[in-house]
């Protein structure tokens, strides 16, 4: 008898406690607050650094550099200034105008699939996912040695200070010895690593005089090679 009155009361008592927490549950329950995602620094390039800036080095070791050329007339293919920016970027532009990536503008690269066939299908996608997370290049002077990279917030930092942005690219010019400044986007490679479009362009800072080339290469051996350029423009 007493054993059927334990469990009785052991029964009763776990109704008990379930029905409270129920109870607790229903009246005092509180929607819980949203998780909010945090950004801690700019997205991540969809190809390792070895990669992206191998490729960089490579073509810099492949070019001669704008102020050698007045002097000593080269043969290479690429002319790229000793001092570059960190990021394609034209100061004269009344705000702060980043450009990490070729443009399409002209170009398409459904057409270097379809129409020329220097492309593959599967190339084109691989290259628009690169596009989507190249946000996060730069050149960074770890990764360049032998050149001088100028830090973007430097430029910015300059020109807000001296309110004229001729001014601060004089200072730029003489501080670091150059007539001009460089830059390398952010190259779109095949699945294969072997084909890689990228836009080299310069400027003498001011928005006045620069230009801009954006080329497919191919990688043939160890060099890499000129086979079409998509757009180009001249100031």
């Amino acid at each position: 008898m007493q054993t059927i009155t334990r469990r009785f009361l052991s029964a009763a008592l776990l109704l008990v406690a379930m029905f409270s927490t129920v109870h607790l549950l229903t009246a005092y329950w509180r929607k819980p607050n949203p998780v909010v995602a945090r950004k801690w620094s700019a997205p991540r390039l969809l190809l390792p650094d070895s990669v992206v800036y191998g490729f960089v080095r490579e073509l810099l070791a492949q070019s001669d550099t704008m102020e050698s050329r007045p002097n000593h007339p080269s043969s290479a293919d690429f002319h790229i200034s000793r001092v570059l920016f960190e990021n394609n970027l034209w100061p004269a532009a009344n705000g702060r105008f980043y450009s990490q990536c070729p443009q399409e503008n002209g170009w398409w690269l459904w057409q270097l699939c379809e129409q020329d066939p220097l492309l593959t299908p599967a190339d084109t996608v691989f290259m628009r996912q690169q596009m989507r997370f190249c946000t996060g290049y730069g050149l960074h002077q770890r990764f360049i040695p032998g050149r001088t990279i100028i830090p973007a917030d430097t430029v910015w930092t300059l020109k807000e200070r001296l309110h004229d942005i001729f001014e601060a690219m004089r200072i730029l010019r003489q501080r670091h010895h150059t007539s001009g400044f460089s830059n390398i986007s952010a190259p779109q490679f095949s699945v294969d690593h072997q084909t890689v479009i990228v836009e080299i362009s310069s400027t003498c800072g001011g928005g006045f005089c620069g230009g801009s080339e954006t080329w497919l290469l191919q990688k043939r051996g160890r060099h890499w090679h000129k086979i079409r350029l998509l757009s180009s423009w001249v100031s």
